[in-house]
């Protein structure tokens, strides 16, 4: 009986996911587009996309040692209710401060795959962490297979109030399926309710083993949102036509949002098709360390390769072998912490691991950005590309 509540809250969880993880999708990769609609040069882009790491960085912490106090469910509750508000701001944005201010409430409470990973963590063994937070990885992809072509279609038809009314619906059903169908996994009140602040980040960088993971979250993230940063600046700059950044035509901008949308869904089919269907036998197989080093290696070939692509159509090739990498390290690395966080303080740990991915996600569009307007639009990929060798030598500092 116990197995089949475990199995039944994972399938929950993983709808739950899902379903916010399409919003998520639909916006992310149009807010470059948009955010040219109003003649924003790439650095001011980059830093759109990194309005909201920096909030959840600095809320990830609290809300992941509010999880083990108060139980998983209340702040699920919390991080899905501030997406649906921050996804109206956006469907009725006019102006480049309105897009900041969306990100900004979004980023306050987006503590929602923290703490779904640290309900996962409850209600799992040793044995099947890794498939469970793999669950969470293929409602990752499943978001980016759906998500960014229904965005790039809506951002055509019905431009930012069409794409940001359909990710509100979306978390608005997120948020009534944790009300009416998930189960607290933690009593409240089983952990001491601690100061919670980033001090906990470096609280849990001192715990054995989980500093060198942290750091590599950081290092990882960082390169890959430079990637997500850029990547639609240098799709029209490479393959539009060289059209000015900043001066974006509705035509141009509908063609952006399409082309986008369709490479982002080959991301998804890959990363849904591993994580999903591949990551339980792979991890039974070679280990969440092999795993680690195996994406690193196909997430730097995938970056190097973006900016070699002679056309459009060349893109689907280093994209599928990105997805490919980020397949199979974003799971392993989320369950080897997972596995070596003290079961009293999953919440913290995995809030200072999501912390860590913030910062790589603030730093990541800001660096791109600028990496963009300074020095062409090859170099955030390059440099992104050599983050991952760094990344390589610093996972040598985990240990079994």
């Amino acid at each position: 009986m116990e197995a089949v509540a475990s199995r039944r809250a994972l399938g929950t969880i993983f709808g739950i996911v899902l379903l916010d993880l399409l919003g998520f999708g639909i916006v992310v990769p149009q807010l470059g587009i948009y955010a040219q609609a109003y003649a924003a040069p790439p650095w001011l882009v980059g830093l759109l996309m990194a309005t909201y790491s920096l909030l959840q960085l600095l809320s990830a912490p609290v809300l992941g040692a509010l999880s083990d106090r108060y139980g998983r469910r209340p702040v699920l509750l919390l991080s899905l209710a501030g997406s649906v508000v921050g996804y109206v701001m956006f469907a009725r944005a006019d102006s480049l401060g309105w897009l900041f201010a969306a990100r900004v409430l979004d980023g306050v409470t987006g503590g929602n795959i923290s703490t779904a990973q640290a309900y996962i963590a409850d209600v799992t063994t040793a044995e099947n962490r890794a498939k469970g937070m793999g669950m969470v990885g293929a409602a990752f992809g499943l978001g980016f297979v759906l998500g960014p072509a229904a965005g790039g279609m809506l951002g055509a038809w019905g431009g930012n109030v069409a794409i940001g009314s359909a990710a509100a619906v979306l978390s608005g059903l997120a948020l009534v399926a944790t009300w009416a169908w998930l189960p607290e996994s933690r009593r409240p009140g089983a952990a001491p309710l601690s100061r919670p602040s980033l001090r906990g980040v470096g609280a849990v960088l001192k715990l054995p083993g989980l500093g060198a993971a942290l750091v590599l979250s950081l290092v990882f993230l960082w390169g890959f949102s430079m990637m997500e940063g850029t990547f639609s600046l240098f799709l029209v700059a490479r393959h539009l036509g060289g059209t000015p950044v900043g001066a974006l035509s509705p035509e141009v901008a509908k063609r952006a949002s399409l082309l986008s949308g369709w490479l982002f869904v080959a991301v998804g089919v890959v990363s849904a098709a591993v994580q999903g269907g591949l990551m339980g036998r792979l991890r039974a197989r070679f280990g969440e360390l092999r795993l680690v080093g195996a994406g690193l290696l196909l997430v730097a070939l995938g970056l190097a390769g973006i900016p070699a692509a002679p056309s459009y159509g060349w893109l689907f090739l280093p994209m599928t072998v990105l997805a490919l990498g980020s397949a199979l390290l974003s799971p392993s690395l989320s369950a080897w912490v997972s596995l070596r966080a003290p079961a009293e303080r999953q919440g913290e740990v995995l809030g200072a691991y999501q912390a860590m991915g913030s910062l790589g996600r603030l730093a990541g569009p800001a660096c791109g950005g600028a990496l963009f307007s300074g020095a062409g639009a090859v170099a955030p990929f390059a440099v992104a590309a050599g983050m991952m060798v760094v990344g390589w030598g610093v996972r040598r500092g985990m240990k079994d």
